[in-house]
């Protein structure tokens, strides 16, 4: 068994399929975006934002430190299942060596449709709930160029990408394919 990091811009299903996992799996779970506002809200002095935790490597250390960490003061192996749009390809690599990385985007869909799709699946615990088209657009705009960068910052990297734009449901399966050929490639 590895740690899965699945990383990918906000509103490609991230957490969906993380919840998933964990019910399959029985993962424990992380949110990228939950330990930046608890450092944006809490830490103020530490500089997060939502644009520039990306960069910041020692997030990534962070993270992986809490994974060992609980692994260690339980005396067994706990396995993680880490969504972040936080986390940029390179330091996944770097800080979560063995761990199985994927990302998820819509890069081909267009900005109406994304728009459609986020106003589809929302419910009133995501934060894009009751956000105005002119939002929705411009979160429709970046999502889609930021998953057009990251698929092919994914091929240069030796990263799964795993676009979410059309099926989902259809998506989630062929990744949790893939997930069970690495997990069992990995154990035997």
């Amino acid at each position: 068994m590895k740690n899965i990091i699945i990383l990918g811009p906000s509103r490609v299903g991230k957490s969906t399929l993380s919840s998933l996992l964990c019910k399959k799996y029985n993962f424990n779970y992380i949110s990228g975006d939950s330990i930046r506002n608890a450092f944006i809200n809490i830490y103020p002095q530490l500089g997060y934002t939502a644009q520039n935790t990306i960069k910041r490597v020692e997030f990534c250390k962070f993270i992986n430190f809490i994974i060992n960490e609980n692994s260690i003061h339980l005396k067994r192996a706990l396995y993680y299942v880490v969504d972040s749009a936080e986390i940029s390809i390179k330091n996944a690599k770097k800080y979560f060596k063995n761990s199985l990385i994927i990302c998820l985007g819509c890069k081909d869909i267009t900005i109406e449709d994304m728009i459609q799709k986020i106003k589809t699946n929302d419910t009133k615990l995501d934060w894009t709930y009751k956000y105005d088209d002119r939002s929705l657009k411009e979160i429709a705009k970046n999502t889609i160029d930021e998953s057009r960068r990251m698929s092919e910052e994914c091929k240069i990297n030796n990263v799964s990408y795993f676009d979410t734009s059309l099926d989902r449901i259809k998506t989630y399966n062929e990744i949790l394919k893939f997930l069970e050929r690495q997990i069992n490639n990995h154990t035997s």
